[in-house]
């Protein structure tokens, strides 16, 4: 989440927290360090800072089905849910974030644009990576996943990393 969506989107374009039910802030800092985040985590107000959690935990609940995963929602611009899950789907998130934001340009990963990121994604890539094949401007920025304007080995780590995290 930390380069797929919160390294990909301008601040002034989307809010991005994480919202923790402890208010001890050395448990928190250790998360931060441990997975080297540099978005803001939060407390929820509310949470006596057990496993209980808090009064946005209370508004936005989803059971959570036996699932070790923390919940991801996309709360749109009325406060109203647009995204839940359970898993870590980053490309079904950044798609819900584009349509958000109408700024959808197709979804980072997607460089044949087929509505998955497979590996057919990962070949098209390395062929533009080897200058078998010249990207057109869409498939270029859906090349760009880290969106540093250059297409290299760092992206073909992220688009894998989605592969096998979907």
């Amino acid at each position: 989440m930390e380069t797929a969506i919160w390294q990909n989107f301008g601040q002034n374009e989307i809010s991005f927290v994480g919202i923790s039910n402890t208010n001890n802030q050395n448990i928190i800092n250790n998360f931060v360090e441990e997975n080297s985040l540099s978005f803001p985590i939060l407390f929820d107000p509310g949470s006596s800072g057990g496993v209980q959690g808090g009064d946005t935990y209370d508004m936005y609940y989803m059971p959570n089905d036996g699932s070790p995963y923390p919940r991801d929602f996309i709360i749109d611009q009325e406060g109203i849910i647009a995204y839940a899950n359970n898993e870590i789907d980053t490309a079904w998130m950044i798609s819900v974030i584009y349509d958000l934001t109408m700024t959808n340009n197709g979804i980072l990963g997607d460089i044949n644009q087929d509505g998955i990121i497979n590996v057919l994604d990962v070949v098209t890539l390395i062929n533009f990576i080897l200058s078998t094949d010249i990207p057109t401007e869409d498939e270029s920025w859906a090349s760009d996943l880290n969106q540093d304007s250059i297409i290299n080995v760092l992206d073909v780590v992220l688009i894998i990393n989605i592969i096998l995290n979907n």
